[in-house]
C-alpha cells in the first residue's frame, strides 16, 4: 500500500500566523491554487480510498485535488484543538501551558491519530493507493508513527508545507 498524506491548502489563518486548530477557516484563493497544483501532481494515480478531516479546508482541499472521489470523513485526522488560543498569535511556550489554554495534550492526539492509522493499515492494507487529507500537525504525528527517523524528542522537525504531501509504503 502507498499511504498518501496530504496537508490543506493554506488558509488566512496560516498566512497570518495564527493557531487554526479545531476552527472551521475555508481556504483562501493561494490555497485553492495550492490544490490546483496538487491535483496535477496526483492526476495519474488512482486512489482507492480517500479519508478526509471534517474541517471545511480539508474538505475543499480534497474536493479541488480528487474532486470524482468519495470522501469518507473521519474525525481523528481533525487538526489539534488550540482550545484559547485558537485564532491567536505567537504564545510560544503553549506546550507549557496545555491545561491553561485548554489545548489538546499530544497523548491524546497521538492516541487518535494512531488508532486512524491502525485502522488503515489493518482494514485496507489491500488498497494499493490510500489519499488522507488533513493537518500539519496531524501529518506531523502520522509521520512519527510511521518514520522512524521522528521521534518524542524531534517529531515537530517534520513540517508538511499547504498543499503538499508524503507518501509512506507500506
Amino acid at each position: 500500500m502507498k499511504l498518501y498524506i496530504l496537508r490543506h491548502g493554506e488558509t488566512d489563518y496560516n498566512n497570518q500566523g495564527r493557531f487554526q486548530g479545531q476552527n472551521d477557516i475555508s481556504l483562501n484563493e493561494r490555497g485553492k491554487k495550492q490544490a490546483e497544483e496538487t491535483k496535477i501532481k496526483l492526476k495519474d494515480i488512482k486512489f482507492d480510498k480517500v479519508f478526509v478531516s471534517p474541517l471545511k479546508r480539508a474538505i475543499e482541499t480534497a474536493k479541488i485535488v480528487v474532486p470524482d472521489y468519495n470522501l469518507e470523513v473521519d474525525n481523528r485526522i481533525i487538526e489539534r484543538s488550540f482550545g484559547k488560543l485558537e485564532g491567536k498569535k505567537g504564545y510560544l511556550d503553549y506546550e507549557k501551558k496545555i491545561e491553561e489554554y485548554k489545548i489538546e495534550s499530544i497523548f491524546k492526539l497521538e492516541q487518535r491519530v494512531e488508532a486512524f492509522i491502525k485502522d488503515i493499515l489493518n482494514k485496507y492494507a489491500e488498497c494499493e493507493n490510500v489519499l488522507v487529507v488533513t493537518h500539519g500537525g496531524i501529518a506531523q504525528i502520522i509521520n512519527k508513527l510511521l518514520d522512524e527517523k521522528y521521534n518524542d524528542d524531534n517529531f515537530k522537525d517534520f513540517i508538511l508545507d499547504n498543499a503538499k504531501y508524503i507518501c509512506y509504503e507500506r
